[in-house]
Formats: C-alpha cells, sequence, structure tokens
C-alpha cells in the first residue's frame, strides 16, 4: 500500500512539473508574439498586420490531458520570428519548389482517390507544385526494418526515407514524402502517424491507423481528413516548423488518435506565416483555395472556416 501511495505521489508531482513547464513556456511564448513586430524587420510588417487579423478566429492551446503529447513531452514552441531565424532564408526557390508524393505498395480505387484529393490539398495548403509519383513496390525490407507488432505489419519509417526516398530524390524536391497502406514504427515509438526529416526534406506517413474509407462514407470522410493533416503537419516539419503550444493548430503534437482527432486541420496565426513567408504564399489567396477544395469533398465546418479567413485577409 505504500508503494502505491508513493506511485501515485511521485506520478502527481511529475505532472504537476509537467504542467507548470506548459504554462511558463506557454507564457513566454505569449510575450513574445506580443513583441513580435519588435523582433523583425520591417520587411515582415504585412506578415504581423494579416496575422493579427486572424488570431481572434483561432483558439488559445488548451492545457494537455492526462496522456496528450504535451503532458508526456513538454515542449517550448516557435514564434514566428523564432522560424525567420532558424531558417535563415526561405527553403522554396525557383529551383527548389515542388513537393513530390511517392506512393508504396498497392492501393484500391477508394485509397487512391483519398492519395490524389491529399495531393491536391498540398498543393492549395502550402501554394506548391504538387506531384503525385506513380505507386511503387516497397521492396524487400531487410528483417531488422520489418516487423509483426500486435498481428499488425510495421516498417520502420526512417528505412523508407534513407534506402527508398533519398536515393530517388529529384533535385527540384523542396520535400519528398512517402505514403503506405502499412503500419509505421520509428525508434522508441512503438507507432507512428508519420515521421519526416528536416535536413534531408524526406518524410512518410501510413494511412493504416485513418480508419478504414470503405466502412461507409462518414468513415470514408473521416479518413481523409486524418490523410490531409498528418500529410500538412509532416511537410510542415520539413520545412523546419516545430510543433505548436501557442494555438489549437495542426502542427500541436499528438500523441493518440483521440488527440489528433481534436486538433484542427489548419495552421494557426502563429504557424500560417511561416508556411507563407518559406513557400511565398499569398494567405488571402490560399483560405479562397482551400475552402473551394472542403467545400469540393464535404468538409463544411472547414469550408465555412477558411471562407470567413478569406474574408478578413482579401482587400
Amino acid at each position: 500500500m505504500k508503494r502505491f501511495t508513493l506511485v501515485l505521489i511521485v506520478f502527481g508531482c511529475a505532472a504537476f512539473a509537467s504542467l507548470r513547464y506548459y504554462q511558463n513556456q506557454l507564457r513566454e511564448l505569449e510575450n513574445n508574439v506580443e513583441g513580435l513586430h519588435e523582433k523583425l524587420p520591417a520587411e515582415f510588417d504585412s506578415f504581423v498586420k494579416w496575422s493579427a487579423s486572424i488570431r481572434p478566429l483561432y483558439e488559445k492551446k488548451r492545457p494537455p490531458e492526462p496522456g496528450d503529447w504535451l503532458e508526456k513531452y513538454p515542449e517550448g514552441g516557435q514564434t514566428f520570428a523564432q522560424y525567420v531565424a532558424f531558417r535563415g532564408k526561405q527553403p522554396v526557390q525557383a529551383e527548389v519548389s515542388t513537393i513530390y508524393v511517392q506512393p508504396f505498395g498497392e492501393f484500391d480505387a477508394t485509397q487512391e482517390k483519398i492519395v490524389a484529393q491529399t495531393a491536391d490539398f498540398m498543393q492549395r495548403y502550402f501554394g506548391l507544385p504538387v506531384k503525385l509519383l506513380p505507386a511503387q513496390p516497397t521492396g524487400e525490407i531487410p528483417p531488422e526494418f520489418h516487423r509483426i507488432r500486435n498481428r499488425t505489419e510495421q516498417v520502420e519509417a526512417n528505412w523508407i526515407m534513407r534506402h527508398r526516398l533519398l536515393p530517388e530524390m529529384p533535385a527540384d524536391a523542396v520535400a519528398m514524402i512517402g505514403l503506405v497502406t502499412c503500419d509505421l514504427w520509428e525508434g522508441n515509438f512503438n507507432w507512428v502517424y508519420g515521421f519526416a526529416s528536416i535536413g534531408d526534406r524526406v518524410g512518410v506517413w501510413s494511412l493504416h491507423r485513418n480508419g478504414d474509407p470503405h466502412a461507409s462514407e462518414s468513415a470514408r470522410q473521416l479518413c481523409l481528413i486524418r490523410t490531409l493533416k498528418t500529410a500538412v503537419h509532416e511537410t510542415g516539419h520539413i520545412l523546419g516548423i516545430h510543433h505548436c503550444i501557442a494555438y489549437e493548430c495542426c502542427m500541436n503534437g499528438t500523441k493518440s488518435q483521440e488527440e489528433n482527432d481534436r486538433k484542427p486541420i489548419e495552421f494557426c496565426p502563429e504557424c500560417l506565416p511561416k508556411i507563407c513567408w518559406a513557400c511565398q504564399t499569398n494567405p488571402a489567396d490560399r483560405s479562397q483555395q482551400l475552402g473551394e477544395f472542403a467545400k469540393s469533398v464535404g468538409m463544411k465546418k472547414e469550408a465555412r472556416f477558411w471562407n470567413t479567413k478569406y474574408e478578413r485577409l482579401h482587400p
């Protein structure tokens, strides 16, 4: 009984320390956001101005619930000013400006449609050309990078990036993403939705944990939204964007399907300027394009949100 009580006390202290760390980091980040205009050259004034105009549309990041990403992995966040300083220069240039999506394995007609819609969405989201490549076989996977866990086939994410994506990286690729239907694991994580490398500009994500798109129309819709979230989240990492702790944002880290479903599909007013600066994308045009996409695939709530944002951003 004493040992059980001690465990509870230790767990409670750790949870309290994690929450206190998160609160302190969030307070510091908010202070940075408030002083953003003082930390950037005048050429960034327009970013600060339009970001402020859409800020009321977003919800500040809620304290993490037990088992959430931030409760387990407290992080410091990243302001727009910090991102600009971190990158040094825009990662997208005339000669390096295309996102490539490379499927591996077999995809049925329903899955192929989700992949095609994801490529379309990414093109609108980042304002960059996206090339969807023909599916390739995964190839022979060394035993140490392939396993069966809980009756589920898994492939190590880093193996796909290192041995299938990097050797085929086109010269004009700002990012190259692998897409698979099998489950993924990486390092100490028993499974991951996706994984990315900033330095190598490659990433991989899986449809496996996004639900059965064949079960019903609502299940297909849910699978699509989950796939879109992973696609832009991992591409954001490739562009150098860290996990967000300032707002409810697609760049929030997630540790479960429940937490992943809670987060929005859009980037927040602190992370969106990072995309628009990095990819040289007009925020109003982007919102209009995304609103049209959301309407075409039946994402009614997201369509209303992007249309409202377009009205705020359109001169």
